[in-house]
């Protein structure tokens, strides 16, 4: 099927009055070549490369507004985000999508003290080592812990051919004390996971392969630092670090929706998709009202492991299976401003994030939003997002308000000497948001992959395939894109649904 000259939705023009073949109880209104159906960061960015290649690309949205977890909000001179908060900028293709948008959002680089991370131990914050120096003298761990976590970096035992999860892995190579302490911890602020049951090779790929290649990590480290001194850095991009925007991450996503303009629809819910005369045909309700349809040749999805799916269950049953099988964290996110005065330690940091092995502490960590990017909070205040739920607690989300603020409020007036109430508390909650990509998740892919291969024209992206954080979700947006691409110039249909495996950052980002 050919273009459409011009973007025309379903209420713009005259009801053809065709209904397709194979799809006799919905008439189709109208063509589309190809439609993104979800608007967060993945369907923006694959929906933004499109329509710099001239592509006259349709997204449907759910929601209100776009953006997904990225909900940004001003209130009483606060900038409260309610999900991802900052991104570590790493990989070229969310480089290249600052650039692009560089006259409309204002990137913010966050303030050196966010290089000092803390964990709570004991009822206390201790700072986390940075080199085998401090790791000597540290507190988090015992004498038997520091001297085991240090010879396991200067030797220790490569993995085997068997997939491991993340505690093993960091058990045989640092010991059992640094595992559940400082790994677990690292792990609980990336996925909100359970480290017994997070893969190593699915989470964190390139790091899997150093742990089967050396015996040294030190040794791997120090040959790897002279390779990068030698070829140089590879990247010379404007923005190194972590980033976030002054209005928020949200900023960006507003703007991406911005320049696509009438060609996304927002609170237009999909509610089925159907193989119809070689394409697709989409069923959605807009708004409150009925529902409606169309039809396109090319379906990128991007949606939420649920949604997306239930989508699959009609035209990939296969597929709609593989990612019934992955299973999500759920969490809570409390913004909580506070005059200056009422909190007693100097906020000198990132935050603090909480290991396993401090069971009775019920938060997964907090962390010290002005301190990394002052613009967050008005003068004389301070704002700390606080983090609950995932495998800490996975029925975080259907708590009151109040019981989280009670649960928030311990741990802060022992760990920081928080006094009296919050002048300010927002809280949002996240259902079934952080994928988990537990053992056996890359075989789910791969099924996944396969049976998306076989329907052309349809490709899946999101979070829940080969990374969670906001670069791994660009990037694998912007090669889903790049396929359709070079599909549509050489008049194939493209059939590869996903990119490769690639590094992750931490929740929320």
């Amino acid at each position: 099927a050919t273009c459409v000259g011009w973007w025309m939705w379903p209420d713009d023009i005259a009801r053809s009055g065709r209904a397709r073949r194979g799809f006799d109880n919905i008439m189709v209104s109208a063509d589309r070549e190809i439609v993104v159906v979800g608007a967060g960061i993945s369907g923006l960015a694959a929906a933004w490369r499109l329509r710099q290649a001239g592509i006259d690309v349709g997204v449907l949205e759910g929601g209100e507004k776009v953006g997904g977890y990225a909900r940004p909000e001003r209130r009483a001179g606060f900038l409260l985000e309610k999900g991802p908060f900052n991104v570590l900028v790493r990989d070229a293709s969310f480089e290249a999508l600052l650039d692009d948008f560089a006259g409309e959002v204002q990137v913010v680089a966050a303030d050196k003290a966010a290089g000092n991370r803390y964990l709570y131990r004991r009822g206390e914050l201790c700072r986390v080592p940075t080199n085998p120096l401090a790791m000597l003298t540290t507190s988090l761990l015992s004498v038997g812990g520091r001297l085991r976590l240090l010879g396991g970096l200067f030797v220790s035992k490569a993995a085997d051919q068997s997939e491991q999860t993340i505690e093993q892995a960091a058990s045989r190579r640092l010991g059992r004390e640094a595992a559940d302490t400082l790994v677990s911890a690292a792990i609980a602020g990336i996925y909100a996971g359970d480290i017994s049951k997070l893969s190593l090779s699915a989470c964190f790929p390139k790091v899997a392969e150093v742990d089967a290649e050396t015996r040294s990590l030190i040794g791997y480290g120090l040959r790897a630092a002279v390779r990068r001194k030698k070829g140089g850095s590879g990247r010379s991009g404007r923005w190194r670090g972590m980033v976030n925007c002054d209005g928020g991450l949200g900023a960006l996503t507003s703007a991406i929706g911005a320049r696509l303009g009438e060609r996304l629809m927002t609170e237009c819910r999909v509610e089925e998709l159907h193989s119809v005369d070689g394409g697709y045909a989409l069923v959605y309700r807009r708004g409150r009202g009925g529902r409606d349809s169309l039809y396109a040749r090319r379906i990128v999805l991007a949606l939420p492991v649920e949604a997306a799916s239930g989508l699959l269950e009609d035209v990939c049953p296969d597929g709609a299976e593989a990612l019934g099988g992955i299973e999500s964290a759920s969490a809570v996110v409390l913004n909580l401003g506070y005059r200056r005065e009422d909190i007693e330690h100097p906020l000198n940091g990132f935050g603090f994030l909480v290991p396993r092995n401090e069971p009775e502490v019920p938060v997964m960590g907090v962390l010290w939003a002005d301190s990394t990017f002052p613009h967050v909070a008005p003068a004389g205040y301070r704002l700390l997002r606080v983090f609950l739920g995932g495998a800490r607690d996975p029925d975080a989300v259907k708590r009151s308000d109040g019981e989280l603020l009670r649960m928030a409020e311990g741990p802060l007036r022992k760990a920081l000497g928080v006094i009296g109430s919050p002048m300010l508390v927002d809280v949002c909650r996240h259902p079934a948001a952080i994928p988990q990509y537990h053992c056996g998740h890359a075989s789910k892919i791969a099924r996944l992959e396969a049976a998306i291969g076989r329907q052309p024209g349809l490709s899946v992206i999101g979070n829940f395939l080969h990374g969670i954080s906001v670069n791994d979700c660009v990037r694998v947006a912007m090669q889903c894109a790049e396929r359709v691409i070079e599909a549509r110039r050489h008049g194939t249909v493209p059939s590869a649904p996903v990119a490769e495996c690639c590094e992750h950052y931490a929740f929320p980002q």
